[in-house]
């Protein structure tokens, strides 16, 4: 008993390090989204292609990246959310894949969950890929249909930093909120419109994702 008490004292110890960083609240000037970075994360809007990115320190490998498409308004029901995360590790795939210089078969997705989060249903995806020069590749992505669009809420890192700070991780892409988080009902003619959308999302997204794999290797 003594020895369980004590290990569950040390993971909650871990846990409160990881995440006693000062959180600081980020609300996009034109989309209305909010997320929580660390205060020490520096939000960059000015690429067309990233509805904002966050820097880390430079001695962290830590990268926090949004990007958004237009979507159909539809209700993000756990089918829909499949089809949407189908077409979008596809792409993410290929992306790091080439960014990376290695075969897509060594991008591989390897957690995929349709959850809620505080009422609101979301797709989190994982994938690691291993880099060659002896690094290896850590993101988890959220995928969020609110406002009208297609949200992908990225963190890519070293898996070492990855896996120290994971719970940290979770609580930034837990802090995400749309501007609005309804999705309207839609009419059933247009659901095959929509989810040929939902499969090129990870198409309209891929400047969001080289950005991440570029972080890693140096060439930002």
């Amino acid at each position: 008993m003594r020895r369980i008490a004590q290990s569950v004292g040390i993971s909650l110890l871990l846990l409160a390090v990881a995440t006693s960083q000062e959180l600081r609240t980020f609300t996009h000037p034109t989309l209305g989204f909010a997320i929580s970075a660390p205060a020490s994360w520096k939000p960059d809007t000015s690429d067309p292609e990233v509805a904002v990115g966050f820097e880390a320190p430079e001695d962290s490998s830590f990268y926090l990246a949004i990007t958004s498409t237009p979507l159909p308004m539809i209700f993000a029901s756990e089918s829909t959310y499949r089809n949407v995360a189908d077409g979008y590790s596809s792409e993410y795939r290929s992306g790091v894949a080439e960014e990376l210089g290695i075969d897509v078969s060594k991008v591989v997705e390897v957690g995929r969950r349709i959850h809620k989060v505080r009422g609101m249903q979301v797709a989190t995806l994982d994938f690691r890929a291993p880099a060659p020069d002896d690094w290896v590749f850590r993101a988890r992505t959220r995928l969020v249909i609110a406002d009208g669009k297609l949200y992908a809420v990225t963190i890519s890192a070293d898996e070492d930093e990855f896996t120290e700070n994971e719970p940290l991780v979770n609580q930034i892409l837990d802090s995400f909120e749309p501007k609005d988080r309804t999705s309207g009902q839609f009419p059933v003619r247009l659901l095959g419109i929509a989810l040929g959308v939902a499969c090129l999302a990870g198409v309209l997204m891929l400047g969001g994702i080289l950005l991440l794999v570029r972080k890693l290797t140096g060439r930002l």
